[in-house]
């Protein structure tokens, strides 16, 4: 007994397939899918195969084999095609289809090549084969279609000069793109869509993942890496700390289990890196240009946060402070002096600098003017790193920065010098006071 697939169509909206090993003799297997109103159609139909000596033939080589109840699952269908004693050997066969029960058959359009020499792949393999020549699939623009256990498995879909291919019941079009998973959708070329998910046409060499519990429709751009997973996304790990997770990254499997969690990012000769060290739990954050923390703007602190940051206390961020580390090491001489020449201001930001700043509020601040605070400190301004706004980016017009945390220090001292000029004031008032008793007592 043989086999005989093709993909062919019927007027009604009905699409009837069968292809791969040519008919031989007079009977053969005959296996099909078929589609109703585009879905996969189920219930009866009858069938009616005639054979022809040639594609165009008017005469048929026998009688019309009408195959009654033929039963459709899920839109496939095998059944026998006998001929009785006629061999029609090389030639071609019609189809004709109707629902079961009776009304008119309905042609389909094209015949279907019978080749009585035999092209049989076998199942124990092949030898003598030449690409291009012998292959299992279709010579039109039809697609292949696999099946297993009798239902629809996947297909090769013909693209403009290649070829897609889906499993299931996803779907691709695009240039050596792939579908699979639950209704996903390959249409940009060199593509894969899987889970549940859908890229558009133009989302060519590019990869999208969609969780079951969406419509993870995508129709971005090309060249992305995209994942919609309301489970989580786990790098290195197949269980997650919570439930809640959105991303977790483990470290890579190390025999002593020393290795720390990393994340490198690198862009020419720039870098910068997160890491999780693992015997400390210490989260570290590091760049060749510094950390900026919610900023749009160039500047050039190590660490630089663009608005307020705070404490869950009070208290100054610490500092190595220790006199081992220290050397040439000098009182404070005259500090009040210095302060009397720092002058502090209120003030507000211009419109300009607060348009370029946003969550910068209009309102007084209080603080010294740099370019008056480095005639005192001078070491305690710098350039910032930032241009005035709308102006020439030249060393001119760069904003500078001021610390004033030498003139807490200075204050300090200078408090230590009013200590000591009290005491001084006091001990006199002690005197004068002393004598003037003395004076006093006398005078009675």
């Amino acid at each position: 007994m043989n086999t005989s697939h093709r993909h062919i169509a019927w007027a009604v909206g009905l699409a009837l397939a069968f292809g791969g090993c040519a008919a031989q003799a007079a009977s053969f297997t005959y296996h099909g899918s078929l589609d109703d109103g585009g879905r996969p159609a189920s219930g009866r139909y009858d069938l009616r195969v005639t054979p022809y000596g040639s594609e165009k033939a008017v005469a048929p080589l026998a009688d019309a084999v009408t195959l009654y109840g033929v039963e459709v699952k899920d839109g496939r269908f095998s059944t026998e095609v006998d001929f009785g004693s006629v061999a029609v050997g090389d030639g071609w066969i019609g189809v004709a289809v109707r629902k079961a029960g009776g009304g008119e058959f309905a042609e389909l359009g094209g015949r279907s090549e019978i080749n009585g020499s035999g092209a049989c792949w076998s199942t124990t393999g092949n030898a003598g084969t030449a690409p291009g020549v012998n292959y299992l699939g279709t010579s039109d623009d039809q697609p292949l279609i696999f099946g297993a256990r009798g239902l629809y498995a996947g297909q090769f879909t013909p693209t403009a000069d290649s070829v897609a291919f889906s499993i299931g019941s996803s779907s691709a079009d695009g240039k050596q793109s792939m579908a699979m998973g639950d209704h996903s959708e390959a249409h940009g070329g060199y593509s894969f869509a899987g889970g549940h998910a859908k890229t558009a046409a133009g989302h060519d060499r590019s990869f999208i993942w969609g969780g079951s519990g969406r419509d993870f429709s995508y129709s971005g751009a090309a060249d992305q890496f995209i994942i919609g997973a309301d489970g989580g996304v786990g790098i290195n790990t197949n269980t997650f700390r919570e439930f809640t997770t959105e991303l977790q990254i483990n470290p890579r499997p190390d025999p002593f289990d020393l290795r720390d969690v990393e994340i490198a990012l690198i862009t020419d000769d720039k870098w910068a890196n997160i890491y999780l060290t693992r015997n400390t739990g210490r989260l570290n954050l590091n760049a060749g240009g510094g950390v900026h923390i919610v900023t749009q703007v160039e500047i050039s602190g190590n660490l630089t946060v663009n608005g307020e940051a705070s404490k869950s206390t009070a208290g100054a961020w610490q500092a190595n402070s220790d006199g081992r580390i220290k050397q040439d090491i000098q009182p404070i001489d005259s500090a009040l002096d210095t302060l009397a020449k720092v002058h502090p201001v209120s003030f507000r930001y211009t419109d300009a600098y607060r348009a370029a700043h946003p969550e910068v509020a209009d309102q007084r601040y209080y603080n010294v003017i740099a370019q008056q605070f480095a005639e005192v400190f001078p070491d305690a301004v710098t350039k910032s790193g930032e241009y005035l706004p709308g102006a020439e980016k030249n060393a001119d017009n760069e904003i500078l920065q001021v610390d004033t945390y030498p003139a807490q220090i200075v204050t300090i001292a200078a408090v230590q010098e009013l200590a000591q000029k009290n005491a001084a004031l006091e001990a006199t008032v002690q005197k004068l006071m002393a004598r003037l008793a003395k004076l006093e007592a006398k005078g009675k």
